[in-house]
């Protein structure tokens, strides 16, 4: 039902569905991330591409496609495709913004909550060159996020009972990409590796641990990953001149101190504090 209450936030507030779409002009559906296609299509004008070479210089095409498959092999065990994605981006220049501006969103979503934002990168050739994101590994990420969340590793690892707070706060967070998507776009490309990142944490937890719920069955797993979009939607929403700053120091290369200054001045000049109270409690 549209009405039905999902996500509970502060006190006695419930955010239905409906009052998201007043508030933001975001139906759910925003928030999951849609596949657009793009390799598909890059594929196939290839594809296309060598057909014309082909009839045009006499090259086998067999040869083509076998050059083009081993340099494309070569690409992702050498450099973790990091030509192959320089590529798409030339082909489509809006890919870059994208991508910076669903990073600004893990960013400011755990700065916001608390966790020290230890790096990010926006490209494969930069997370080539940082070993916290896959260095010169073959897993190697093509953009990413990295933040410190003592209290949660402290949980995992058994030394504290696992707390609902400690969830929740980890789904705002990995959910803060796809939000931001939906915010700037209305719809989120990204985020479905995020999406699956979250499974995986939830499906993995230790159902005997504190106040974690006992069993995290496929329905329960939805509804959390809603929950953490909604949050973070929220959250960026009311941050939005904090957001518009991190998003410029980012496109500007600014390091992590120019990327903290830049919240904090936009915080400051716009009289926004310290959420009132984490909305992932």
């Amino acid at each position: 039902p549209p009405d039905r209450p999902i996500f509970p936030t502060e006190g006695s507030k419930i955010i239905t569905p409906t009052l998201l779409e007043e508030i933001t002009n975001l139906k759910m559906l925003s928030l999951t991330p849609e596949s657009t296609n793009f390799l598909l299509y890059a594929g196939s004008a290839l594809a296309i591409l060598e057909g014309i070479v082909s009839l045009k210089f006499g090259i086998s095409l067999n040869l083509l496609v076998s050059v083009t498959i081993v340099l494309a092999l070569l690409d992702q065990i050498l450099v973790s495709g990091a030509v192959f994605e320089t590529g798409l981006r030339m082909v489509n220049p809006s890919l870059t913004t994208r991508i910076t501006k669903h990073e600004a969103g893990h960013f400011l979503s755990a700065y916001l909550l608390g966790c020290p934002v230890e790096g990010v990168v926006l490209s494969t050739w930069a997370a080539l060159s940082d070993d916290r994101f896959g260095g010169r590994s073959s897993s190697a990420v093509s953009a990413g996020t990295s933040y410190y969340d003592i209290d949660l590793s402290e949980q995992i690892s058994g030394a504290k009972p696992l707390t609902r707070e400690s969830i929740d706060r980890y789904s705002i967070i990995v959910m803060g990409g796809i939000a931001a998507e939906a915010l700037e776009y209305g719809r989120s490309e990204g985020g479905a590796g995020d999406e699956e990142a979250l499974v995986r944490f939830l499906r993995n937890l230790n159902p005997r641990s504190g106040k974690a719920v006992s069993q995290w069955t496929p329905e329960l797993v939805r509804n959390q990953a809603r929950w953490g979009a909604t949050q973070a939607v929220l959250m960026l929403k009311e941050y939005k001149p904090c957001y518009d700053a991190l998003v410029d120091a980012l496109e500007r290369g600014g390091d992590l101190g120019q990327c903290v200054s830049a919240i904090e001045n936009a915080a400051s000049e716009n009289g926004l504090g310290w959420l009132s109270m984490p909305k992932g409690t």
